[in-house]
C-alpha cells in the first residue's frame, strides 16, 4: 500500500522530468524525521527535504551520513521521491514528544506526509518557502507582444510589456516539437541556477503552454556587441576592449564557480543594456559540470570559436577551458574585428584544421600586453592555457588588467565606452530590422498540452525577489496569502490533550526580478550529449525569514 502512494505521486513525472527537477538548485534543504505511512511510529532515519521549482524533493539518509554528506546518497535517482507542492495545505502540528511536526497534504487530501523538525526556525523555513511557491505563475495574456527581436534553429524570441509592470522583456519561445525536451531542461536550469547577476542573463519567468515552451527575461535594448562593433569601424579600441573583457571575465568567473560551462561565447552573445553594461546571454548551450574539473564529450558551438579539445574530439573530453579559449577568441575580435581563424568562404574543415594546428597570426594594433594574454588563452593544450590550474584569478592578476578594480567593475562603476541611451519609440533601434519588421503574434493556450505534462512537470517558474527587489517595482503576481494551522495534538502519534488553535497569516510576495536574451544571426550546431548525464544536485540555498 505504500509502494502504491509512492507510484501515484511519481506516475504524473516522466523519468526526464525528474532528472530535471534534480538538476534544479534547491530554494531549501535540511533533514527531518519523517513519520511512516502505516505504523504511527516515526522513522528512526532523516530524511532529506529539498524545495525545487514547485517541489518537493526527498530521500532517505543513511544514518551513516549527516547533512554534509548528504547529496552522495542522492545520485540514487530511484530512491528520490516528488511530490507537486502546488495547491498542498501545510499544517503546524504543535506535539511535544515527535519534536516541530508539520504535515504536507496534497490537494486531492490523500496521501499526506508528515515531517519533524529539530526546530522551530528550520519548521518556519520550509513552510515560508513552501508557500511561496504556491504563488500564481503569469500567463501569456499577462504579456503584450511588441516586435520580434530574432529567429534561430531552436525558436524566436519576441519583445513584450508586462501588463502589470509594464516593464519590457524578451520572451524566447520554443516548440516541442523542434527541440528535444533535455536542450529545454538544460537551459531553463541553468538560467535559475545564474540567478540575479550584474553581468549574466537570469530567468524572470518561465512557462509551458500548448506545445511551446517560454524563456522570459528583462529585455536588453542596447543589442549586441556585434552590432555595435561593425557601427564602431569594425573593431573597438583597446580600452573599450579592456572594459568589456573585464566585465565579461566576472561574468565567466561567476558560472565557473557553479561548475557552468557556457561553450558559446561570441559578440553576438554579449548583450547590452541601456547603459552600456553588458549580460553575457544565450545558455542553449551551457552545461553544468559535476566539478570544476568535470568534462563532457559534446560538440557544439559556432565553428570560428570552437576550441581544439573539441574540434579534435579529444579521448578525455572538454570543460571549463573552452570558456578560456572562447574568451581569447572573443577578445581577439573585438581588437581585430574578426575571430582569430576566421577566413572569409572558408570550408567547415579548413577553418577546423586552422583551430587545429594554425598559429595565430596577432595583428600590429595589438598592444604587447593584450597580445601576451591573448597568446596564454589561444594555448591550443588546454593544460598550457591561463587560466586552466587557478581558474579566472590567473586571469585577472594579466597585465593586460593592471590598475582594474574589480569591485568597482562588480558594482558597475566603470564608464562604459558606449551607451546606447534609453529605447527609442520603436525600441528595437538596436535590432535588425529583418526581424523586427515580421509578424511577432504569440499563439498559445493556456495549459500545456496533455501529452507533454509527464514531461514538462515544475517546468514553470518565477524568479522570486531579493529583499533589496522586493519593494523597488510592482510585481507581475498579485500577493498569495496563506494561512497555516498550528494544533496541539497530532492523531495516532500522542495522546489527545487539551487543544488550543492558532492562526498565523504570512503574506508572500511572489515578483520577478532578473535579466533576458535575445537572439541575432546565430550559427549553433546541435548539442546532444554522447552520454546523457543524470546530475541530482544537493545544495544549502537557504530562504532567509
Amino acid at each position: 500500500m505504500v509502494l502504491q502512494v509512492f507510484q501515484r505521486k511519481d506516475a504524473a513525472l516522466s523519468d526526464e522530468s525528474k532528472q530535471f527537477l534534480s538538476s534544479l538548485p534547491s530554494t531549501f534543504i535540511n533533514l527531518f524525521r519523517k513519520r511512516r505511512q502505516l505504523l504511527p511510529v516515526w522513522s528512526s532515519h532523516k530524511y532529506c527535504a529539498m524545495i525545487k521549482s514547485t517541489f518537493l524533493v526527498y530521500y532517505r539518509v543513511p544514518k551513516a551520513e549527516d547533512a554534509a554528506q548528504a547529496g552522495a546518497t542522492a545520485q540514487q535517482q530511484h530512491a528520490l521521491k516528488f511530490l507537486n507542492l502546488l495547491n498542498c495545505k501545510i499544517k503546524l502540528i504543535d506535539d511535544d514528544t515527535a519534536g516541530y511536526v508539520f504535515c504536507v497534504t496534497p490537494e486531492s487530501g490523500k496521501g499526506a506526509i508528515l515531517f519533524a523538525a529539530d526546530s522551530e526556525k528550520d519548521r518556519a523555513k520550509f513552510a515560508c518557502q513552501a508557500a511561496a511557491v504556491q504563488h500564481r505563475v503569469p500567463s501569456l495574456g499577462d504579456f503584450t507582444t511588441l516586435k520580434l527581436l530574432g529567429r534561430g534553429h531552436y525558436g524566436r524570441v519576441i519583445l513584450t510589456r508586462g501588463a502589470a509592470d509594464k516593464q519590457l522583456y524578451a520572451v524566447k519561445e520554443m516548440k516541442l516539437s523542434q527541440v528535444k525536451a533535455k536542450v529545454v531542461f538544460a537551459e531553463r536550469a541553468v538560467m535559475e541556477w545564474v540567478g540575479d547577476h550584474p553581468f549574466v542573463m537570469g530567468l524572470d519567468y518561465a512557462l509551458a503552454r500548448g506545445r511551446s515552451v517560454f524563456l522570459i527575461s528583462k529585455f536588453m535594448s542596447g543589442g549586441d556587441l556585434f552590432l555595435h562593433m561593425q557601427n564602431s569601424g569594425g573593431s573597438f579600441r583597446e580600452d573599450a576592449v579592456r572594459f568589456y573583457a573585464a566585465e565579461l571575465l566576472l561574468a565567466l568567473e561567476h558560472m565557473h564557480n557553479m561548475c557552468i560551462l557556457h561553450r558559446d561565447i561570441k559578440p553576438e552573445n554579449v548583450l547590452l543594456d541601456h547603459e552600456g553594461h553588458i549580460k553575457l546571454a544565450d545558455m542553449g548551450l551551457a552545461k553544468r559540470l559535476e566539478s570544476r574539473h568535470g568534462r563532457t564529450k559534446t560538440m557544439c558551438g559556432t565553428d570560428t570559436y570552437l576550441p581544439p579539445e573539441m574540434v579534435g574530439r579529444y579521448p578525455g573530453g572538454h570543460g571549463l577551458p573552452v570558456d578560456l579559449w572562447q574568451f581569447g577568441c572573443i577578445l581577439f575580435e573585438l581588437r581585430a574585428g574578426y575571430p582569430p581563424f576566421y577566413l572569409p568562404q572558408s570550408s567547415q574543415k579548413s577553418t577546423h584544421q586552422r583551430i587545429l594546428y594554425q598559429p595565430v597570426r596577432y595583428p600590429n594594433n595589438m598592444s604587447p600586453e593584450l597580445k601576451s594574454l591573448l597568446m596564454a588563452l589561444l594555448e591550443k593544450r588546454q593544460e598550457d592555457r591561463l587560466g586552466f590550474r587557478g581558474g579566472i584569478a590567473e586571469l585577472k592578476a594579466h597585465e593586460f588588467f593592471a590598475g582594474i578594480d574589480w569591485d568597482r567593475v562588480m558594482r558597475r562603476q566603470l564608464t562604459p565606452p558606449l551607451v546606447p541611451g534609453p529605447p527609442g519609440e520603436d525600441l528595437v533601434g538596436n535590432f535588425d530590422p529583418h526581424f523586427t519588421e515580421q509578424p511577432h503574434t504569440i499563439y498559445a493556450p493556456e495549459e500545456l498540452a496533455s501529452c507533454f505534462e509527464r514531461d514538462f512537470a515544475g517546468f514553470d517558474y518565477v524568479r522570486q525577489p531579493s529583499p533589496s527587489t522586493s519593494s523597488a517595482r510592482p510585481s507581475m503576481i498579485p500577493a498569495t496569502r496563506v494561512t497555516m494551522t498550528m494544533t496541539t495534538t497530532m492523531p495516532a502519534i500522542s495522546a489527545p490533550s487539551s487543544s488550543k488553535e492558532k492562526s498565523a497569516s504570512v503574506e508572500l510576495s511572489a515578483v520577478a526580478a532578473n535579466q533576458p536574451r535575445a537572439s541575432g544571426n546565430e550559427q549553433l550546431s546541435t548539442c546532444e550529449d554522447d552520454k546523457p548525464e543524470v546530475e541530482v544536485e544537493v545544495d544549502s540555498v537557504r530562504i532567509k525569514l
